[in-house]
């Protein structure tokens, strides 16, 4: 029963397979094409997983890397749009209308910035910061060695801070 196990890997990374799609892709619309792929990728890659390994990495590997060459392929067609906004608000009733403001505008700016790096560091953020990955577990996923993931990151911060910078002058 492939299939049938296959369908369960689906229900249970569905959420983490979306999320590393959307920060990727920027938008929910091309998030959803993205993650549908990414599961054909996944079940096309099944013969190639190494049961002896855990599946996560595994699944974070070839989600990354198929969102990489949709990014790749969508630069190709046009230029990136920029990111939207997301629909996480930070709500509580402690918030007054002009903090939730500020902080969407905040999180837009961010979210535009990391839209305009180059694929592989933005990948590499993504894969550290939203989907929390440990640097090992990153560069397991890059399949790059461990330094090469780290230094990802940090030219991927330090040109979204560059960005952040410039557009606040």
């Amino acid at each position: 029963g492939q299939l049938e196990c296959f369908e369960v890997l689906l229900t249970r990374h569905r959420a983490r397979v979306y999320g590393l799609c959307y920060r990727m892709a920027g938008n929910p619309e091309d998030a959803e094409d993205w993650a549908q792929e990414c599961f054909v990728r996944l079940y096309q890659q099944l013969g190639h997983y190494n049961p002896a390994l855990p599946f996560t990495p595994w699944l974070v590997r070839v989600s990354s890397n198929t969102c990489l060459n949709l990014v790749s392929a969508r630069s190709r067609r046009r230029a990136l749009a920029p990111a939207g906004l997301s629909d996480e608000l930070p709500c509580s009733e402690e918030s007054s209308p002009a903090k939730v403001v500020l902080h969407k505008d905040e999180q837009a700016r961010i979210e535009a910035a990391v839209q305009t790096l180059p694929p592989l560091l933005r990948q590499a953020l993504v894969l550290r910061h939203q989907e929390e990955l440990s640097f090992k577990e990153l560069a397991e996923a890059l399949d790059v060695p461990l330094q090469t993931a780290a230094t990802r990151v940090r030219r991927a911060l330090q040109q979204v801070r560059e960005r952040l910078l410039k557009g606040s002058e």
